[in-house]
């Protein structure tokens, strides 16, 4: 019924369309939220992370397979356990046509750790001391070895002196600077002083509802859209004429959190119970369509210190029903909180049916993200639906799984302890020696899904849509719109 729906609803709303007339050099992206702020110190929404890959460049960025290279940067080094070095390249230019120097970018770090500019990115660079300018070089003295320090070195570089309100009216460092920002539309031009964008400016419109981010794309006021998609809206796409879909492997990870403190949840058994008791393959094929893979780990299978060799969910109902009378109980109900995304209630309904099954009732709430994910954080609730966006690095598993890490410190949300997943998070960021890292880096993931700590479900598709003739369209696992500078009809 719902198919049909859509099917019916983009059908009665494209007929008569008409492309729009705009220059075809002037490329329009769609996304679903406004940015919270245009300064990369400020903005860590997903939506700011995205405007910020246009507007800015940092000293190293992630490639299309998540690896650390060079940007801004000519080259780095480390010199000790506690000093990296960025050489910068030389006659790049803010949009204002000042040279980006040393002194920018120690700027840039050293306003955030001092709190000149308020920003919650202070607590993710708890390891940085101080930033120094020397000559054409930007030194990072450290408090203590911290081996993923470098993916620190991906923030936009800011001008020298740039305040609490640059993000209103930003000079930047990117392939495209602020033309013009209405309440829904900024209009990006190539920085002239950088010559990287092979299109004459990027037209970024905030469409919140997916079904009209469909229609626009289809009548061509849209030019693409990046990870935009439920897969309902996908499978209607595809069969729409004038339109490409390209879609690659996914960095995000879907998962069920789970409340350490719960008396319930504290059984390893019941735990255990809940996953037996979901079909995951049934979920990702009529759910998901197919745009997502099986989950068993947070980190992606791309990155260099993924653990396949991990414990993993099959759906066994009878396991399960074994599991929760071993618990000592034959029926239990949880609660079960979402976002009122439509995603996320069908998946609540499912999960209900299924459990239902092996005698575990879900009492669901799905509420609007905000309400949800405040109540997340407080630590009230049993169960949850979420997503990890844009995993790049294992240094992710301090902030999710340290007992240092509960909130507010951190993104603990199950409040989960365990010495020995603290001693091996530790010892993974003190050394630099990679083999010695990906030891621990393995021991932390078989600990985890030992543990169920989570319950993984599925990494979601990276996927593009767009007008057929554009060319230069890549799809990163994180969504990443790095790419844009290469995009042009």
């Amino acid at each position: 019924m719902k198919r049909a729906f859509i099917i019916i609803f983009l059908a009665f709303l494209i007929t008569g369309c008409t492309e729009q007339q705009k220059n075809r050099n002037v490329i329009a992206i769609a996304l679903e939220n406004t940015p919270s702020s245009l300064d990369p110190r400020i903005g860590t929404d997903q939506v700011s992370q995205r405007l910020h890959q246009l507007l800015y460049r940092g000293l190293l960025k992630r490639d299309i397979n998540g690896r650390l290279i060079p940007d801004l940067a000519e080259k780095f080094w480390r010199e000790g356990d506690k000093k990296f070095i960025f050489k910068l390249k030389q006659g790049i230019k803010f949009s204002n046509g000042r040279k980006i120097t040393a002194k920018d970018v120690a700027y840039t770090f050293n306003s955030i750790l001092s709190g000149r500019v308020r920003s919650i990115r202070k607590g993710a660079m708890w390891m940085i001391e101080r930033v120094e300018a020397e000559g054409e070089n930007a030194v990072f003295h450290l408090k203590e070895p911290y081996s993923s320090f470098p993916i620190n070195a991906t923030l936009g570089v800011v001008p020298e002196g740039a305040g609490q309100d640059f993000g209103d009216s930003p000079v930047c460092s990117g392939a495209y600077c602020l033309s013009k920002r209405e309440k829904e539309v900024y209009i990006l031009r190539p920085n002239p002083y950088q010559n990287l964008a092979r299109n004459q400016g990027i037209i970024v419109r905030i469409i919140p509802d997916e079904v009209t981010r469909a229609l626009e794309i289809e009548r061509g006021g849209i030019d693409i859209v990046v990870n935009g998609f439920t897969p309902d809206i996908l499978e209607e796409l595809k069969r729409r004429e004038g339109i490409e879909i390209k879609r690659g492997r996914g960095g995000n990870f879907a998962y069920i959190g789970i409340n350490f403190d719960d008396p319930l949840l504290k059984k390893r058994e019941v735990r255990l119970a809940i996953g037996y008791s979901i079909d995951r393959e049934r979920i990702i094929k009529y759910l998901m369509r197919g745009f997502a893979a099986p989950a068993n780990s947070v980190l992606p299978p791309f990155l260099w210190a993924y653990e396949p060799d991990v414990f993993s969910f099959t759906y066994n109902p009878e396991l399960a029903v074994k599991l929760l009378r071993t618990a000592g109980y034959r029926k239990i109900s949880l609660e079960f909180r979402c976002a009122s995304t439509r995603l996320s209630r069908e998946l609540s309904q499912i999960l209900k049916d299924q459990l239902s099954k092996t005698g575990i009732n879900l009492k669901v709430t799905c509420t609007e993200f905000s309400s949800f994910y405040t109540q997340v954080v407080k630590g009230n609730f049993q169960l949850y639906f979420l997503m990890w966006v844009g995993i790049s690095d294992p240094d992710i598993f301090r902030y999710i799984f340290h007992s240092r890490s509960i909130p507010p410190n951190g993104a603990n949300r199950g409040r989960y302890i365990n010495p020995e997943m603290d001693r091996l998070i530790e010892e993974a960021e003190r050394t630099y020696n990679i083999e010695e890292r990906k030891r621990a880096y393995s021991l932390i993931q078989k600990i985890a899904a030992r543990d169920v700590i989570y319950i993984p479900l599925w990494y979601p598709d990276s996927v593009a849509v767009f007008r057929k003739g554009l060319k230069g369209v890549k799809v990163y696992p994180n969504g990443d719109l790095t790419f844009m500078s290469e995009v042009h009809y």
